[in-house]
């Protein structure tokens, strides 16, 4: 649970952020010039890549704990 609590923050964090420049860019459309708008979606398109790989390496933190504590314990089970 703990591991989760910290991992969770920056991913919510990030997933804000991705919703800000998709919302800012569906605002700045209609009024903004052409490269201003590819510019948002270029950026709101690398923190959803950002969000991706943070999300991959949150799993295989887990999964590393999870397999350094049954090595562990493998251990302490045969004396």
């Amino acid at each position: 649970m703990v591991i989760i609590s910290i991992a969770i923050v920056p991913l919510i964090k990030l997933s804000l952020i991705t919703i800000t420049y998709s919302i800012a860019t569906a605002l700045a459309e209609p009024i903004a010039d052409k490269k201003i708008v590819k510019l948002l979606e270029q950026v709101g398109d690398t923190f959803k890549v950002l969000l991706g790989i943070l999300f991959v390496i949150t799993a295989m933190f887990l999964i590393g704990v999870a397999i350094v504590i049954k090595i562990s314990n493998s251990g302490m089970m045969y004396r």
